[in-house]
């Protein structure tokens, strides 16, 4: 049994299966304005479950497509046919640079 901090209830909870777990997410995911549920989720869910267990394949691949159409100015609908080893290739390619830059700017900054 634990008590979750991020219901701000004291009530005693159970958390054995992966439903449990979404259970509470439908909980503190309600709609009250003020934030995002991917903003509640990224500040609430690593207290009471594994981040890895919530997450499927297919939403990372989507993500995955997101970051491509937005960074390389991909149009969904070429983006089936452009080589995936080239776009790994870009997306490392795009780490590197970006990892480069704030290197130097703490650099340039003392």
């Amino acid at each position: 049994m634990a008590k979750l901090p991020v219901t701000y209830k004291h009530d005693a909870v159970r958390v054995e299966t992966l439903e449990d777990i979404w259970d509470i997410i439908d909980e503190i995911c309600k709609p009250d304005g003020n934030y995002t549920d991917g903003q509640i989720l990224y500040h609430s869910v690593p207290f009471f479950a594994d981040c890895n267990l919530l997450i499927e394949d297919w939403m990372m691949q989507m993500i995955t497509e997101y970051n491509y159409v937005t960074r390389f100015n991909v149009s969904l609908g070429e983006l089936d046919n452009i080589s995936t080893d080239r776009l790994d290739c870009f997306s490392i390619i795009d780490k590197e640079v970006n990892a480069c830059m704030q290197e130097k700017a703490k650099k340039d900054n003392g």
